[in-house]
């Protein structure tokens, strides 16, 4: 909840569950270290720094005391707040607990109606992180503002990730983020959010206080210093402040306190007869009409509506008021303003467990279908469901099927687990078999495949044919990703089963197909085809045809035969079309044309390809459709030799993907742009940050060529030759294959790099296999300039012949590939002599000094040197203007200055907020600041300076 100064109390320090009991509320004690701490968080935020703070510690230890202090402290500074406060229900509740902080806010950062609109939306993840985002910077923009999460131990991996990316996309705006999580190992999430923020900020670990902090901790709550007999019996607290409070609590409300001169003692060596005793023995000494009130509310979880538990026990407002305000005398609650919270959560267990089990799995089936009523939905109730559900309880079973398609979207792992659940308690009933069926997708999506290929063969006996027959295909789907001949083997089961519908029948063709053409097996791949269209109907099966004809596609560009490859993607578009769908929403299939006109040369077209898709995605709001067609457009940017915008559209894409769980597939473009940008560069940081993307692709199962062909690539750059060519192994070993040996999707001119590493080792057969490989499909493509162009050079190369490499350089200025026609020109001046070799020299390194490639233009100008030629650059187009920075990145720097937000910047310019923040980041590093406030002032100073001028 985001609260300016004046409204911190309410909407700040009472947000954190129990903070709002004024006998709890006492001067911090113990702490002086840790408040400055604190105090040192807030100047690093007002600079605009990064600033991080993580309080670690045991239950009772003072953490949610420490964040009450830094909250006081904000409203001193008149600082906004923004507080999160789960519990522990919240880890099965998808972005409930972020969500539940943004409706409290004043105004509300998330409205109702943009709450239903992103939870029923695609990524909603994403966009509730946009929409904090842009409430936290503009609410910055008045002010400083303190994020505070306690209890982050119960937080759900979406709001997680929801926080990781508003840390990274939030960098430079005056933002204090403080955090408190318990001591132990809890989610995987939880403990990789931990790392990060104490990579990245300050860790704060809790000890008991010492006897002096005791002391003055008495002198509060007493009013007067300890006597000796006091002080005794505070040593059994063992210096954890909330049980020194309680137990001075205690020995006050059972009057065994009296008052002697200058001290607060005790007849004898006494405690409370409350204090020792479980929260569910002090429970049982209340009334039974607390009590239930109590164990209603725990069902609810830490914090519970007043109405709703009244409601439960058949009582009005007035009539529950008596017990109500009990549990308020004694502690147990709190009023935090706007509903009932457990003061500590050991006495929502204690009442939750007071409850017989039978009797707790009654009223919490009551109390979840008194939620729903209400209108909360099954997926912000999983544990609530996890918790009564029992097999062969259809109620239960509708839920979870339910609670599972809604979670899918913000936690597919957790929705799996659901899925699952579903399941076994459906096991061997009919009548749920069909309905449990339906969430395979989900299971696969985000559980082990075997798990999910045991719950399909577990429902397949209670299956009819044709719904059998679509678990096989879901099954087929996933495994499309990691095992072709296991896709196809189940493909066959199903479509040897009896009696199933004809549209079931294209679509397992259609995914055999597409396995047989990863397989690069024309022969099952035609047989596919012909089946599937005996019995395909255009207009029932317009989407599958589409697949098999873009799979057809594939398979026909890497055998050369550019022609019906775009032939075929162009009718699985009009398919697609036809059917209703956008395809630039068709993904990754309809990406492919942009990506066939771009490897075939055409990359100014192929570049306007990616602004239509983009503009399209964002319009619709389409962002995992923006995030693949951001990953193409960086592709497109790097062949254009537009390094710096390929490089930021890659960085801007990589978090995007992050966020949308995206994978191997953005890393293989985007990745691989970034690793290649970093070579070409010399930007050893950025190589750095790309070479583990590479490494994963190496290493992994789908796209080890291209991982290999990366490493392959920098080994060059090294000069470790060998090291070169022992990585393309794998790409010379299938290189006549239909398949891409190299970069994903093929690159023509990756075929001159690797003649070249051949012709370095002496490998004369593997020099033949390029030449081999680019004359047949220069044979196939006699028209195609690009392809001409590569061949000629990889002769050339091969021969070492100054005269191909001539005219492979004079083919390539038809062709808008600078980087590639610059490393022929490279190529070419170091076979040539004299004034043709100096001549080519001098034209490479100016096309590498032109588009950014400094290491590029460094190892041509040594060339040149060893000749004894001296070069003077000229200014390159794409180099920095007057402010040191690129035309982007000054456009962003202006609206910086004028007081924008990411989200007006983005607006403004026609970007994406990622894109925007890489800008920032980059600004940061050539100006060598750390806030936009820095920026803004800089800009000015900058631009100041040139209008004296």
């Amino acid at each position: 909840m985001l609260g300016n100064g004046r409204q911190v109390r309410r909407l700040g320090i009472d947000a954190l569950a129990g903070s709002a009991a004024e006998r709890y509320r006492l001067p911090l004690r113990g702490r002086t270290p840790e408040a400055n701490a604190i105090y040192g968080g807030f100047e690093r935020a007002s600079a605009g720094q990064l600033a991080v703070t993580v309080i670690q510690g045991d239950p009772g230890i003072g953490k949610t005391r420490l964040l009450q202090h830094a909250l006081q402290h904000a409203k001193e500074r008149n600082w906004s707040t923004f507080v999160v406060a789960p519990d522990v229900d919240s880890a099965m509740s998808p972005l409930g607990a972020l969500l539940g902080a943004a409706e409290r806010t004043e105004p509300p950062l998330v409205s109702a109606n943009d709450l239903g609109t992103l939870m029923r939306g695609m990524a909603p993840q994403y966009w509730l992180t946009r929409l904090l985002g842009d409430g936290l910077e503009t609410a910055a923009a008045r002010s400083g503002v303190l994020v505070v999460v306690d209890d982050l131990q119960w937080l759900d991996p979406g709001s997680l990730g929801a926080l990781t990316s508003l840390l990274r996309d939030l960098e430079g705006v005056p933002i204090y983020w403080l955090f408190a999580s318990r001591n132990g190992v809890f989610t995987p999430a939880h403990q990789r959010f931990v790392h990060l923020l104490k990579t990245i900020g300050s860790p704060i670990h809790l000890t008991p206080l010492d006897d002096d902090a005791v002391d003055a901790m008495a002198r509060d709550v007493l009013g007067s210093r300890p006597g000796p007999k006091v002080e005794k019996v505070m040593g059994r607290a063992a210096g954890f402040p909330l049980v020194v409070v309680e137990l001075l609590r205690g020995l006050e409300a059972e009057g065994l306190l009296h008052a002697a001169p200058g001290i607060v003692d005790i007849e004898a060596d006494t405690v409370p007869a409350s204090f020792g005793a479980s929260a569910r023995e002090r429970l049982n000494q209340i009334s039974l009409e607390a009590l239930r009130v109590a164990q209603v509310g725990s069902l609810f979880g830490r914090e519970f509506p007043v109405a709703g538990v009244l409601r439960i026990i058949g009582q009005s407002a007035a009539e529950g008021a008596p017990a109500v305000q009990e549990l308020l005398d004694h502690g147990f609650i709190v009023d935090t303003g706007t509903s009932l919270a457990f003061r500590h959560d050991t006495v929502q267990a204690a009442a939750t467990e007071s409850l017989s089990p039978t009797l707790r799995r009654a009223m919490t089936r009551e109390v979840l279908h008194s939620r729903l009523r209400a209108g909360e939905r099954p997926a912000a109730l999983a544990s609530t469901i996890v918790a009564i559900a029992e097999a062969g309880d259809s109620d239960s079973i509708e839920l979870l099927v339910t609670a599972s398609t809604q979670l899918a979207s913000t936690d597919v792992q957790g929705a799996a687990e659901l899925a699952i659940l579903a399941a076994r308690l459906a096991a061997g009933q009919a009548h749920h078999a069909e309905q449990v069926a339906t969430l395979l997708p989900i299971i696969l999506a985000g559980g082990p495949l075997e798990q999910a290929i045991n719950v399909g063969r577990s429902l397949a006996p209670f299956l009819g044919p044709d719904s059998r027959a679509r678990v096989r295909l879901a099954i087929a789907r996933r495994l499309t990703e990691s095992d072709f001949e296991a896709a196809i083997a189940e493909t066959s089961s199903a479509l040897a089963l009896p009696g199933i519908s004809d549209s079931t029948r294209v679509q397992l063709l259609a995914v055999r197909a597409l396995n047989f053409a990863n397989m690069a097996n024309p022969a099952g791949l035609r047989t596919s085809l012909e089946q599937a269209r005996a019995v395909a109907d255009d207009d029932r099966d317009g989407l599958a045809l589409a697949t098999l004809d873009a799979s057809e596609s594939v398979l026909f560009f890497y055998q050369g035969q550019f022609d019906a490859a775009q032939r075929l993607q162009r009718q699985a578009l009009g398919r697609l079309v036809h059917a209703g769908a956008n395809p630039a929403f068709w993904l990754p299939e309809g990406l492919w044309m942009t990506f066939v006109r771009n490897s075939l040369g055409f990359c100014d077209e192929a570049l306007s390809l990616t602004e239509s898709g983009l503009e399209e995605a964002r319009a619709a709001r389409n962002v995992t459709a923006e995030a693949y067609w951001m990953m193409v457009r960086s592709r497109v940017l790097y062949d254009l030799g537009l390094l710096d915008e390929a490089r930021t559209q890659a960085e801007a894409v990589l978090d995007l993907a992050t966020q949308l769980g995206l994978g191997d597939f953005t890393n293989a473009t985007a990745g691989v742009v970034l690793h290649r940008v970093s070579l070409h560069t010399g930007d050893v940081r950025l190589r750095e940050q790309a070479r583990p993307l590479v490494q994963q692709l190496a290493d992994g199962a789908g796209l080890v060529r291209t991982g290999r062909w990366s490493l392959a690539l920098e080994a060059l750059d090294a000069g470790q030759t060998a090291a070169a060519f022992e990585h393309a192994a794998l790409a010379l070993a299938t290189l006549m294959e239909p398949t891409p040996s190299l970069t994903t999707p093929s690159d023509f001119s990756d075929d001159i790099t690797l003649v070249t590493i051949c012709t370095a080792v002496g490998d004369e057969a593997a020099m033949d296999l390029c030449v081999a490989k680019t004359d047949s499909r220069e044979q196939l493509n006699p028209s195609n300039v690009f392809a001409g162009a590569v061949a000629m050079a990889t002769r050339g190369v091969r021969n070492r012949s100054v005269e191909q490499l001539t005219a492979a350089a004079t083919r390539l200025e038809a062709v808008n590939r600078p980087l590639v026609r610059a490393r022929v020109l490279e190529s070419l001046g170091q076979l040539a002599e004299g004034t043709e070799a100096t001549t080519a020299l001098r034209e490479a390194v100016a096309i590498y000094h032109e588009v950014g490639a400094a290491r590029d233009a460094d190892r041509v100008l040594r060339a040149l040197r060893d000749r004894g030629v001296r070069t003077r650059l000229k200014s390159a187009n794409n180099s920095e203007g007057p402010l040191g920075l690129t035309q982007r990145e000054q456009q962003v720097a202006e609206r910086i200055a004028a007081g924008l937000t990411t989200k007006q910047i983005a607006d403004d310019l026609l970007l994406s907020p990622h894109t925007v923040v890489a800008h920032i980041r980059h600004i940061f590093a050539k100006w060598g600041v750390n806030t936009r406030h820095e920026v803004a002032t800089r800009h000015d100073e900058l631009v100041g300076a040139l209008n004296d001028a």
